[in-house]
C-alpha cells in the first residue's frame, strides 16, 4: 500500500479514537487493542474487495464504508448501563449518595456561619437563623441542579460506578443504600466481559476475513477461467453467512430482552410489596422542609389579620414540620431497601408525631388567638371560650379532627413497621 492509503486508514482510526466514550479514553491499553483489531479488519476487508491483490485507495475507501462510520463504531462502547429516566440505573444510587454528600456540606457550612453570627452578633439571632435556612434552601437547589446535569452527562457517555474508583464505596459507608460491594464488583466484571466480548468478536471477524481471502486466492489460482462463477458463489456464501450471523444476533438480543423483562418484573413485584417508595420519601422530605421554612420565615407576617401570638405558634409548628422533613431525608438516605433502618426511623417519627397532640389540645384553651373568623368577613374578633358559641364549636372540632388525623397517621406508621418486618422474613 502507498502512503496515501495508509494515511486514509490512520485518519479513520484517529476519528474512531476521538469518538470513543470518555470512560474508555483513559484506558490506553484497551483503546490500543481496539484500534489494532479495527486496523486489521480494515486491511482484510480491503484485500477481500481487491480480490486478493494489493488494495488500492478505492478498495480502502469501500472497506471503510462497509465497516461503518467512526460514530457507529464508537457508539457500541457507549451502550452501557440500564436506562432509568435520564440517569442509568447503575449510576442512580451513586447520584443520590453524591447529592446527599453535598447537601451535608451545604448544611454544615450554613450552620457554622450561623454559629459565628450568633457569637459575634448576639442581638441579631433571628436574622442569623433566617439567613441560615435561606442559605440551606438555595444551596440545596443549586447542588441538586448541578449534580443532576453532571450525572446525565455521565449516563450518556456510558460511565458505571466502577469508573470512579473507590469514591462510590466510600460514599456508601456514609449513605448505605442497598447497593453492595458485591454488586459493584459485578459491574466491574460486566465491563471487563463486554470489552472482552467486543475484542473476541473482532478477532472472529478478522479470522473469517483471512479465511475468505485465502479461499479466494486458492480459487483464483486453480479456477481462473471460472472466476466469475466462483465470485458469484462467494457472494452468495457471504450473504448466507451474514444472514446467519444476523439471525444469531437477533436471537441473542431477544434472549437479553427477555432476561431484562424478568428482572424488571421481579423488581416491580418487590416495589409493590414495599410500604414506602422513594417518591413518597422525596415528597415528604421536600414538602416538610419547604413548608416548615415557610412557617418559620413567615413572609406573610406583615398582614395585620394575624394575631402576634398566633404567629409565634406558627413558628413552633414550622420548626416541628421542618424536623419531620429532615427525618424523611434521613429515611431517603437510608434507602427503601434498608428495612431495619426504615423500621427504626418510622418508630422514631411516630413517637415524634405524638408531640403534636398536646400542642393542639393546648390551643383549644386559646381560641382568642385564632387569626381570622369565618363569620366576621375578615375582621379579628376574639372567639369566646364558650361551648355554646358556634365559632368556638367549629374551632374546637377542627382541632379535634386534626388530633384524630395525627393518631390515625401513627397507626398507619406502625402498620408500615409491621409490613417491613414481613418483608425482612420474606427476603
Amino acid at each position: 500500500m502507498s502512503y496515501s492509503e495508509n494515511e486514509m486508514i490512520n485518519n479513520y482510526l484517529e476519528q474512531v479514537r476521538k469518538k470513543l466514550p470518555e470512560w474508555l479514553k483513559p484506558k490506553k491499553e484497551e483503546v490500543k487493542v481496539i484500534l489494532d483489531d479495527l486496523n486489521n479488519q480494515i486491511l482484510n476487508e480491503a484485500i477481500n474487495i481487491s480480490g486478493g491483490e494489493d488494495p488500492t485507495a478505492a478498495d480502502i475507501q469501500q472497506a471503510l464504508i462497509q465497516i461503518g462510520s467512526p460514530e457507529s463504531i464508537a457508539r457500541i462502547y457507549k451502550k452501557r448501563g440500564t436506562p432509568k429516566l435520564y440517569i442509568t440505573e447503575e449510576l442512580f444510587e451513586f447520584y443520590l449518595r453524591t447529592m446527599f454528600f453535598f447537601f451535608a456540606v451545604v448544611l454544615i457550612i450554613n450552620i457554622i456561619i450561623a454559629i459565628f453570627k450568633f457569637i459575634f452578633q448576639p442581638g441579631m439571632w433571628l436574622e442569623a437563623l433566617g439567613g441560615m435556612f435561606t442559605g440551606i434552601w438555595i444551596g440545596f437547589l443549586i447542588t441538586a441542579v448541578v449534580i443532576t446535569i453532571v450525572f446525565v452527562f455521565f449516563s450518556i457517555q456510558g460511565f458505571l460506578p466502577e469508573d470512579f474508583g473507590v469514591i462510590p464505596s466510600r460514599l456508601a459507608l456514609v449513605f448505605p443504600f442497598h447497593l453492595s460491594e458485591r454488586e459493584l464488583q459485578e459491574t466491574k466484571e460486566y465491563t471487563k466481559e463486554s470489552l472482552e466480548q467486543s475484542r473476541e468478536r473482532a478477532k472472529v471477524i478478522i479470522a473469517e476475513s483471512r479465511a475468505r481471502t485465502e479461499h479466494k486466492l486458492t480459487e483464483i489460482e486453480a479456477l481462473r477461467q471460472e472466476r466469475l462463477a466462483a465470485a458469484e458463489l462467494r457472494r452468495e456464501q457471504r450473504l448466507l453467512e451474514s444472514k446467519i450471523r444476523r439471525e444469531e444476533r437477533l436471537e441473542r438480543a431477544k434472549r437479553r430482552r427477555e432476561e431484562k423483562k424478568e428482572i424488571a418484573k421481579a423488581k416491580r413485584e418487590l416495589k409493590k410489596k414495599q410500604p414506602v417508595t422513594v417518591g413518597q420519601l422525596i415528597f415528604g422530605a421536600a414538602g416538610g422542609i419547604i413548608f416548615g421554612l415557610f412557617l418559620i420565615i413567615q413572609p406573610f407576617a406583615e398582614i395585620v389579620l394575624f394575631h402576634i401570638e398566633f404567629l409565634d405558634w406558627l413558628k413552633l409548628f414550622g420548626l416541628l414540620i421542618f424536623i419531620s422533613g429532615l427525618f424523611n431525608l434521613v429515611r431517603l438516605a437510608a434507602g427503601v431497601g434498608n428495612y431495619t433502618g426504615q423500621q427504626i426511623t418510622l418508630g422514631i417519627l411516630t413517637i415524634y408525631n405524638a408531640g403534636y397532640i398536646p400542642l393542639f389540645l393546648f390551643l383549644i384553651d386559646k381560641p382568642h388567638i385564632f387569626p381570622i373568623s369565618l363569620f366576621s368577613g375578615g375582621t379579628v374578633p376574639i372567639i369566646p371560650l364558650d361551648s355554646s358559641n358556634l365559632a368556638y364549636i367549629i374551632y374546637f372540632w377542627v382541632i379535634i379532627a386534626i388530633v384524630v388525623g395525627i393518631i390515625i397517621g401513627m397507626v398507619i406508621n406502625f402498620y408500615k413497621i409491621y409490613k417491613f418486618q414481613n418483608l425482612k422474613k420474606e427476603y
